[in-house]
């Protein structure tokens, strides 16, 4: 259960607590919640992690209708929260699409004292038709089967692939915010960081895995380009799920950045 709930907007953000130290927010990325981040808070003990779960996700509420700009003024306002709490500016943690969203929470508020973000995703692509195929799917209440698509047209994984990964434990909670998938796809697709600049009040790390995707990569550079001050840094032999299955090294970058 979340230790409290922001008012954002009239939708309730759920925030999780763990820890002890200066505060840091953590924004999680696509299809999963605030348990994305269980290793890296366990490798960051010098600090208290608030996680929250994203609009649409885990026990947060949803609006009726989507834009980014809502997440933008979610993250703004679980900051204001934890700043009020804590009595202190807050660090601010996003991956991949939360990345996103961790941006435009900093430039909307005065309560950041520092931005990290792993893999921003503004200006992925997505293969012809796919985008409409995970629609059609959820049109036809197959959350199934939106899954099933996401990960043969987008990811590329076999059909035998896809029948192993039923049997995980995640496949429960993605298909809970399968409804999400096509919303966030369709942002990626028509903001960019090439045409856009971003003002951001504090010192800022764009964060990319040297094993990751090439459109990432560049994703990731076209960020630090248009964010103000921003400077980048590359991990040594991660891709991009590192904050999940690289935990420590991720943490070490988040404190030094955090310390120096």
């Amino acid at each position: 259960m979340a230790d409290f709930i922001v008012d954002s907007g009239g939708t309730p953000i759920a925030v999780f607590v763990h820890g002890s130290g200066p505060p840091l927010v953590m924004v999680h990325g696509s299809m999963t919640d605030h348990l994305a981040f269980e290793a890296l808070v366990a490798a960051t003990p010098s600090m208290t992690a608030y996680r929250l779960d994203r609009r649409g996700f885990g026990e947060s509420g949803d609006g009726p209708a989507y834009t980014i700009e809502h997440e933008y003024g979610d993250v703004a306002a679980v900051v204001a929260e934890v700043a009020r709490r804590t009595g202190e500016p807050v660090a601010l943690f996003g991956h991949s699409y939360g990345a996103n969203c961790a941006l435009g929470g900093a430039v909307a508020s005065e309560f950041v004292s520092h931005l990290v973000i792993f893999e921003p995703s503004l200006g992925l692509h997505y293969p012809a038709g796919a985008i409409e195929s995970i629609e059609e799917a959820l049109a036809q209440d197959d959350r199934d089967g939106a899954l099933a698509t996401v990960f043969s047209t987008v990811l590329d994984m076999t059909a035998e692939e896809i029948d192993k990964y039923r049997l995980s434990p995640t496949w429960s909670t993605r298909l809970r915010v399968a409804h999400t998938i096509p919303r966030e796809c369709r942002v990626e697709e028509e903001l960019t960081f090439e045409s856009s600049h971003w003002k951001v009040d504090c010192p800022t790390l764009v964060m990319t895995g040297q094993e990751t995707t090439e459109e990432l990569a560049t994703i990731a550079r076209a960020a630090v380009a248009a964010i103000e001050g921003a400077r980048l840094c590359v991990l040594e032999g991660v891709d991009h799920m590192a904050p999940r299955l690289a935990p420590h090294a991720v943490a070490e970058q988040i404190t030094s950045f955090l310390g120096g």
